[in-house]
């Protein structure tokens, strides 16, 4: 870290005046009618002269939105003059069509939200303290100098003790300069202080510039990897569809036990004495074992003074207070019944309240078996075990629902009770269901309502978080969702004795994050077909959802992700045929009925560029010519996991001749037979799939037991599945052999 520097007061020809002997151009204000924000009826109401500005009966306020940030407490600010402009300034980027902010003429027109400006007045509350340690008591006396030297600390991460600071994001440092700037653009409202006239901090330079950011055209997020999506997928399907049922009951009864506990009377005294010992002797005489205490339950004892070695430390002993209507035991008779209560736990021995007799569900890991084994869906757990299954299943409800739908976290946390509609038949058969919920992210404070169309799987996780949601009507389901923590503790379960137990495959290690997965469910649909989500969910539904979601609402959520996947879509595609070329360059040719036409545009391209003007090289210039050339046909491509399909002229298809809809204007890869529709060639990605296919097949014709008249009609298909395979290995091996 650079050595601190320390400015002397500059002196100034006149101190500014407390505020107290003179008031401010909005004076009597309320706050939420100039901002345009909607409050409950029993709200307070701030007005500009209160030293906090109280929000937290904001009626709009979006999940997301923190308790903390709903309070804009001035009081940080110690200096009266600074306290003001700070005061004028957050109005005045709540309230930018207020009569005198927008005569003004470098004030910004964008309405700010509560949440901005919770965060503006944090990071003003920092400039002013730091320009009060440096000596400064007047904004007049601020110099260029200063905020230079007042940026280079901020670029750095808060002190940490043990720990050395970390350089900043570019990106986090640009609030602080737009704060640190944006003062002398509003020096016409301040009646308290403001910069000298025409001082403007890095003059010149947008707030971007001066915190370095360098704007990136693509997206920066990186997809998950296959392995660690696929087993975080089948354990979320897992604890939704298998487990989810059964820990839905037995949340019910524990939150029923809650309840009826909360009723009963406070402590066993010695007067219950015989009925505590008519309820052992119960358990005596059924053989039934008492309460185990729960692991957080044995820490507050440990801690409490208890030792070690206590007999009845693992033992629940409010278990047995409510079964004669008490909540607890009372000191005195906790003493005069320790004997019995020793000598039963220890012949009775100790497990979970609940799921003693849990029902059985198949393993994980053999579940679609023919004969798959069965096993307790969980061991004996305490009530708030259970309350943690409880936890498990909704972050896999969350997990799942954002990793096939694309919501974002914001939108997540705005789904409540009866979001679901009501699902719609669809001609042909098959059902539409859709999801209520609201749009955050570049909307009006509150956000928007907005439906998305979503798969089963989507429908089922939100119905069986509804049952586990402690909620009422209106409230979230979700609440504000800490995804990181929760992934954690999901990821520990799984990997844990648990999860084992079930069969399931340890998750790896990584970063994960709500927005990894809308990047991967993009990178799915625009790019990989066959990929590992495909393989969990009906990847070709996820696409019709999109886009019906796009049709139902232009504008909505859907609209920006089907644009965004598209958008992958397009430049995968660009990818694909460029390394195409690169293929044919060297001598491999694509196999299959399209291959000549396909042929035929390389070489068309190749003769553009041999004709261009000879020069210096240019690698990067060459690239982007190259794939100008070939963006035309790269628009035909439609990528198939067993071909590539260049729908040039519908006419031609041969699935939109078999189906008899010559007009389409897509394929139907359900129909395909790329061995003879003229517009689909094969190349060595699609080899793994053929050899698959023509292995299966002669499979069942080397089988016994497989029918006669069967092997015969399924011969034909053998032959033409082992010619693609010939002509992709002839295609590609006279490549090889021309690059030797």
């Amino acid at each position: 870290m650079a050595d601190r520097v320390i400015f002397l007061p500059v002196p100034a020809s006149a101190q500014p005046v407390p505020p107290s002997v003179r008031g401010s151009v909005f004076d009597g204000a309320h706050i939420c009618e100039l901002a345009r924000l909607r409050l409950r009826p029993e709200a307070v109401r701030p007005v500009f002269e209160d030293e906090v500005w109280d929000l937290t009966g904001l009626a709009d306020a979006p999940q997301q939105m923190q308790e903390h940030e709903k309070r804009l407490d001035f009081t940080a600010i110690s200096d009266p003059c600074w306290r003001l402009v700070a005061k004028e300034y957050v109005l005045a980027r709540l309230a930018p069509d207020h009569e005198l902010v927008a005569i003004s003429p470098f004030a910004s027109r964008v309405r700010k939200g509560p949440r901005s400006a919770h965060q503006h007045l944090r990071e003003l509350a920092g400039w002013f303290a730091w320009l009060r340690e440096q000596g400064i008591t007047a904004l007049s006396q601020v110099r260029q100098d200063h905020c230079d030297a007042w940026l280079a600390e901020a670029r750095l991460s808060k002190p940490t003790p043990g720990q050395p600071q970390r350089m900043l994001k570019p990106g986090s440092v640009v609030v602080k300069v737009t704060v640190v700037q944006a003062l002398a653009f509003y020096e016409e409202l301040f009646e308290g202080d403001g910069y000298r006239p025409g001082f403007v901090p890095w003059k010149g330079k947008t707030a971007q510039q001066v915190a370095g950011v360098k704007h990136q055209y693509i997206n920066s997020t990186p997809p998950v990897p296959d392995e660690h999506i696929q087993r975080l997928l089948a354990a979320c399907f897992y604890l939704i569809d298998v487990l989810g049922p059964h820990v839905a009951e037995l949340f019910a009864e524990v939150r029923s036990n809650i309840r009826r506990t909360e009723k009963l009377k406070l402590w066993a005294t010695l007067e219950d004495r015989s009925k505590v010992r008519k309820v052992i002797h119960a358990h005596l005489r059924r053989g039934e074992p008492l309460v185990r205490a729960e692991p957080a339950l044995i820490a507050r004892r440990l801690q409490g003074g208890w030792s070690p070695e206590d007999p009845l430390l693992h033992l629940h002993l409010a278990s047995l207070a409510c079964q004669i209507g008490r909540q607890n035991f009372g000191q005195e008779l906790k003493r005069d019944m320790r004997p019995e209560l020793e000598r039963a736990a220890a012949e009775l021995g100790l497990v979970g309240q609940y799921a003693r007799q849990a029902p059985l569900v198949p393993r994980a890991d053999c579940q679609h078996a023919t004969d798959p084994q069965l096993i307790a869906w969980t061991e004996p757990l305490g009530s708030m075990q259970a309350q943690s299954m409880a936890s498990l299943v909704m972050t896999a409800a969350i997990t799942v629902t954002a990793a096939i739908s694309g919501m974002r976290a914001s939108e997540l946390m705005e789904i409540v009770p009866g979001s679901r509609r009501e699902p719609v038949n669809i001609p042909g058969g098959g059902r539409r269901f859709r999801l209520a919920s609201k749009v955050i992210k570049g909307r009006t404070f509150g956000g928007e309502p907005d439906e998305w169309v979503v798969l089963p799987e989507v429908d089922r996780a939100i119905a069986l978080a509804e049952r586990l949601a402690s909620t009422t009507e209106g409230e979230p389901i979700f609440g504000v969702i800490d995804f990181p923590g929760r992934y954690r503790r999901l990821c520990e379960w799984v990997n844990g004795p648990a999860g084992q137990r079930l069969g399931l495959e340890p998750i790896p290690d990584g970063p994960l994050s709500l927005r990894m997965l809308r990047r991967t469910l993009a990178l799915e649909l625009g790019r990989r077909p066959g990929g590992v989500l495909a393989a969990k969910v009906a990847l070709k539904h996820v696409s019709v959802a999109t886009s019906e979601g796009y049709v139902a609402r232009p504008g909505g959520s859907q609209a920006l992700f089907l644009a965004e996947a598209q958008q992958e879509e397009e430049a995968h595609k660009i990818e694909l045929i460029a390394q195409m070329f690169s293929d044919y360059q060297q001598g491999q040719m694509p196999a299959g009925p399209g291959a000549r036409h396909l042929i035929d545009t390389f070489a068309h391209v190749d003769a553009a560029l041999k004709d261009q003007p000879a020069g210096e090289p240019n690698v990067l210039d060459n690239e982007r010519r190259i794939e100008n050339l070939l963006r035309k046909t790269a628009k035909t491509l439609h990528i198939g996991t067993a071909n590539y399909c260049w729908f040039r002229d519908p006419a031609k298809a041969l699935c939109l001749r078999l189906a008899g809809t010559p007009d389409a204007k897509k394929p139907l890869a359900g129909m395909c037979d790329s061995a003879r529709c003229p517009q689909a060639t094969h190349h060595p990605c699609h080899r793994p799939v053929w050899q698959d296919r023509a292995e299966a097949m002669q499979e069942f014709q080397a089988s016994p037991r497989f029918p006669a008249g069967e092997k015969r009609r399924l011969k034909p298909e053998v032959e033409r599945t082992l010619t693609v395979l010939g002509q992709i290995d002839a295609a590609f091996g006279a490549g090889q052999e021309a690059s030797a």
